[in-house]
């Protein structure tokens, strides 16, 4: 299993430019490479614990995690949701808080714990649930939109601590990665960044398809500055299948204003003590 982990490799602005990504200026960074999740969905991110769970201190600590997996339910917007589970397929899915998907056609996105020859292949060691998005019509797009807007507004009635917090991270376990596979990350309608398939397979030497290489199953990291207020992103693909897993979301609370403001008066202070003669 140890052969599914990536060392973690850092893509500068330059290279995300490369990499698709909008065509203005961006903070945002990527990296690659995760840790072995214990809960055997194959790889998830290196900043929560390796079996997925979301505890008290995930939550305090401003991580959330949707594994499409019931036993990783949260109460925040409309968890539990088995609408896009595949009869004979999905034992034990769901799709979890929080995760809002658009459109609801069933068929462009879909969840099951296994792996059916043109239709979807789990994530190379994932024996549990992902999703995927497949196209409505072969060799036109089709998208599965992700959305935590909503998730944002509620997230202070079940953690007064991160009223006000901002998504400044994002995770998550790209699977069989196709060259007619992408995904893009948004602020409101406003596209921050992107990745293709085509790229990430080029910068790995990995084989599209390829159901068991790491360098085709690869676990993505995205860190967004505060001005770029990520809060949705596509998933797109043209092909059978776009399939993910393990996508884990990662909050931070601004500090308030008063406290800014202080922290510059003390600065002020600091600097007339270092000029006074």
């Amino acid at each position: 299993m140890t052969n599914l982990v990536k060392n973690t490799k850092l893509v500068t602005l330059a290279a995300l430019l490369a990499f698709g990504a909008a065509s203005q200026a961006s903070a945002a960074s990527i990296t690659f490479g995760g840790q072995i999740a214990t809960d055997g969905s194959g790889v998830t991110s290196s900043r929560i614990d390796a079996s997925n769970q979301i505890t008290a201190a995930t939550v305090s600590n401003g991580y959330f995690v949707e594994t499409f997996d019931s036993a990783t339910a949260y109460p925040i917007g409309a968890g539990g949701d088995t609408q896009y589970n595949i009869a004979g397929s999905s034992t034990g899915c769901q799709v979890n808080s929080p995760l809002g998907i658009s459109p609801s056609a069933l068929g462009v996105v879909g969840v099951r714990n296994d792996s059916v020859p043109n239709v979807a292949a789990a994530p190379a060691g994932d024996s549990t649930c992902y999703a995927y998005t497949t196209p409505e019509t072969i060799g036109t797009d089709s998208f599965v939109d992700i959305d935590y807007s909503t998730f944002l507004t509620n997230i202070g009635s079940v953690e007064t601590s991160l009223i006000g917090a901002k998504i400044n991270y994002l995770g998550f376990y790209w699977g069989s990665v196709d060259t007619y596979n992408s995904f893009e990350f948004y602020s409101g309608s406003t596209l921050v960044a992107s990745i293709s398939g085509t790229a990430l397979l080029a910068e790995f030497n990995g084989t599209s398809g390829n159901q068991t290489s790491p360098a085709s199953n690869t676990y993505v990291n995205l860190d967004f500055s505060d001005s770029e207020a990520f809060d949705n992103f596509k998933v797109i693909s043209s092909g059978i299948a776009g399939e993910f897993d393990n996508i884990v979301v990662g909050l931070k609370v601004p500090a308030p204003a008063s406290l800014a403001f202080l922290g510059l008066g003390l600065l002020g202070l600091g600097l007339g003590k270092r000029f006074k003669k």
